[in-house]
């Protein structure tokens, strides 16, 4: 379970996991400000109030000033390793960053997929993923894994992840072409109310974590829907096209 915080009137989720690591800055955004409804997604480059929020955030985040390094989502398994600043123009493919640099956040953007953040226990290392179910089917977030031992002095066993809010498999029906894509029968739930299947998206990236090597205690799941709680985010199946985002980021402090 993650927990609620509020900072400078705005509203966040954190992981009580990532909180214990010394040196690891983090936070899952909402929909919930008392000044607007808190998007901090599309429309970055053209739309002032979504600047501004996500100043806010970050400052409510405990990093104020930091850089934020977003990558282009395209629904991929491509993970990128950023050690400087020049992906923060979004001009970059992928969907699961890596880095060693202090001082700026990694960031997804999600309104239903899954937003994972990962951490080296003793902070030497991060990551964050964003993982839809395309993301899934190609095992983005055991790529990461990989990765983080592959470029770090670190071991699965080591790390610490939260995944965060997602669309829950209470609303997230889909096709059998996602059952065949997905292919891990535990996280596709079938009932006789239901005409289609539906996946459970977060539990589906909780297994491919434990695949990798991380420990079950180290890993820290939300139970929230990003559908069903309108309250609290954005959801692209409710809303469409025209709804906000979220921002989950990741930093290590200098």
């Amino acid at each position: 379970m993650l927990q609620v915080k509020r900072e400078s009137q705005i509203t966040f989720l954190y992981s009580e996991a990532l909180a214990r690591i010394p040196g690891i800055i983090h936070a899952f955004s909402t929909r919930r400000s008392e000044r607007n409804d808190f998007a901090l997604g599309a429309g970055l480059a053209m739309n002032p109030l979504v600047q501004m929020n996500r100043i806010r955030f970050v400052a409510a985040a405990g990093a104020v000033g930091w850089p934020v390094l977003k990558l282009k989502q395209v629904h991929s398994g491509i993970v990128r390793v950023m050690e400087d600043t020049s992906a923060a123009g979004e001009a970059v493919e992928g969907d699961a960053a890596i880095t060693s640099l202090s001082g700026v956040l990694l960031s997804v953007q999600t309104a239903d997929c899954v937003p994972i953040l990962l951490a080296d226990s003793h902070a030497r290392a991060i990551a964050a993923v964003h993982a839809g179910w395309r993301g899934t089917a190609a095992h983005i977030v055991e790529t990461t894994v990989a990765e983080l031992g592959r470029h770090y002095p670190i071991k699965p066993q080591d790390i610490v992840a939260a995944i965060g809010p997602h669309i829950g498999v209470c609303c997230y029906e889909i096709g059998e072409e996602v059952v065949d894509a997905i292919r891990d029968t535990a996280a596709i739930e079938r009932r006789p109310e239901w005409p289609k299947p539906h996946l459970n998206l977060g539990e589906a990236n909780r297994r491919q974590l434990l695949r990798a090597g991380i420990p079950e205690k180290q890993i820290e799941i939300s139970s929230l829907c990003t559908r069903c709680r309108e309250d609290l985010f954005f959801s692209y199946r409710r809303d469409g096209a025209r709804t906000g985002h979220m921002l989950s980021v990741i930093g290590l402090a200098p």
